[in-house]
C-alpha cells in the first residue's frame, strides 16, 4: 500500500482494552477514527459519544468504511472475525495478543492473512518498551535469562491460563533475545482461584546452550515485572518494566587483576506503550513496512505458551496421581 496522507481506522470490540485502543487512534496524527462496532452495543454507544465517533449495528457496515481494523476482542473470537473481516475487504488488521486460542486457529488467521496479501501486527505490547527496545538494539547475547511477571488476582482474563494472559509476553521477549530453537523444557504449575493454571514457572533450554526460567502468577500479594539477562560476552541486563529502569553491568577480566565491574543505570521518560504500539501499526500501513509484530512471530510465542501450559497441567496431573497413591498416614 502507498503513503496515505490520512488514514481511516475501525476498533472492533470497546471494552477494558479497546477503549484505550479507540482513544489512541482518536489522538495520533495522520488518523481517522471512522467508527467502532461492539456486539454490547450500550458499551459501543459510550465510548463513541465519548470520543464523538459513529457507532455501527454491523461489523460489515464498519468494515466498508475504513482503509484499517484494530480488533480487540476476547481471544476465542479472533479467528472467526479476522476470516469475516478479510472475506469482505482486504484491509491491514491490527489483532490484540495472544493471536489465538489455539494453534489450529492461529493457522487459519495466518492463512487468511496471506491469501488476502495484507499486513497483520499482533498486540505484543512489551516489545515497545523502552528498556526491551535498548536490550534488543545493543546485540545481546544471552546465555541466561530470568523472568518474572507476577500481579494480584482480578478479574480480567481468568477465562484463559496465566501462562497464556501474562507469561507470554516474556516468552515472546524471550524467543526474540535469543533466536535460537527450543531444545527442552521442563514446567510446573497449579490453579489456585480459578479452574486454569494461575501459576506457572518454566525452564526453557534452547539448542545454542541458553536457559530462560520464567515466573508468571496473577495471584501474587504484590505485582512484580522484572527481566534479568546475563550475556556470553561478561554483559548484564535487569530491566524493571514497570518503573523502565534499566540496570547494565560489564565485567572486565585482566590477568592477575580482581575483575573491574562497571555499571550504569537508565531509566526511559514515561510515555503509552499502546501509544508507541498503535503508531508503529500506522506507520507500517501508511508506508508499507513490515508489520513490528508479526503474525508469524505472534504464532510462535503462542505455540510455545500453549506448550509451557500442557506441560503445567501435566505435572499437576502427576502430583495428584503421587498424592492419590501415597499410603494413609
Amino acid at each position: 500500500m502507498g503513503l496515505r496522507e490520512t488514514l481511516s481506522v475501525g476498533v472492533i470490540g470497546v471494552g477494558y482494552l479497546g477503549q484505550h485502543h479507540a482513544r489512541v487512534f482518536s489522538e495520533l496524527p495522520h488518523v481517522r477514527l471512522a467508527g467502532l462496532f461492539d456486539t454490547d452495543l450500550r458499551r459501543a454507544q459510550e465510548i463513541g459519544t465519548r470520543l464523538k465517533v459513529p457507532v455501527f449495528d454491523g461489523l460489515e457496515e464498519l468494515v466498508d468504511r475504513v482503509d484499517a481494523l484494530s480488533i480487540v476482542t476476547p481471544t476465542v473470537t479472533h479467528a472467526d472475525l479476522v476470516l469475516r473481516v478479510l472475506a469482505r475487504k482486504r484491509i491491514p488488521l491490527f489483532l490484540e495478543k495472544p493471536i489465538a486460542d489455539s494453534v489450529v486457529s492461529a493457522t487459519r488467521i495466518l492463512s487468511a492473512v496471506r491469501e488476502a496479501k495484507t499486513l497483520l501486527q499482533v498486540g505484543h505490547i512489551e516489545r515497545f518498551n523502552p528498556g526491551v527496545v535498548a536490550m534488543l538494539e545493543s546485540g545481546v547475547r544471552p546465555a541466561y535469562i530470568e523472568a518474572q511477571r507476577l500481579s494480584p488476582f482480578g478479574l480480567r482474563a481468568n477465562d484463559v491460563p496465566v501462562v497464556v494472559d501474562l507469561m507470554i509476553h516474556d516468552i515472546d521477549i524471550i524467543l526474540a533475545l535469543v533466536r535460537s530453537k527450543i531444545q527442552t523444557m521442563r514446567v510446573v504449575g497449579t490453579p489456585a482461584i480459578t479452574p486454569h493454571i494461575d501459576l506457572a514457572n518454566a525452564w526453557i533450554e534452547f539448542e545454542n546452550g541458553c536457559l530462560a526460567q520464567v515466573t508468571a502468577s496473577r495471584v501474587s500479594l504484590e505485582k512484580l515485572r522484572k527481566i534479568r539477562v546475563f550475556d556470553r560476552r561478561g554483559l548484564y541486563f535487569s530491566l524493571n518494566y514497570d518503573t523502565r529502569e534499566l540496570s547494565q553491568a560489564s565485567v572486565r577480566l585482566d590477568p592477575g587483576a580482581l575483575p573491574e565491574i562497571s555499571r550504569t543505570k537508565r531509566t526511559f521518560e514515561a510515555e503509552e506503550p499502546l501509544k508507541r504500539e498503535l503508531g508503529t501499526f500506522v506507520t507500517s500501513v501508511r508506508e508499507g513496512l513490515p508489520p513490528h509484530v508479526s503474525g508469524e512471530e505472534a504464532f510462535q510465542a503462542l505455540e510455545v505458551a500453549l506448550e509451557v501450559n500442557r506441560l503445567a497441567e501435566e505435572s499437576l496431573l502427576r502430583f495428584r496421581d503421587l498424592k492419590e497413591s501415597d499410603p494413609l498416614p
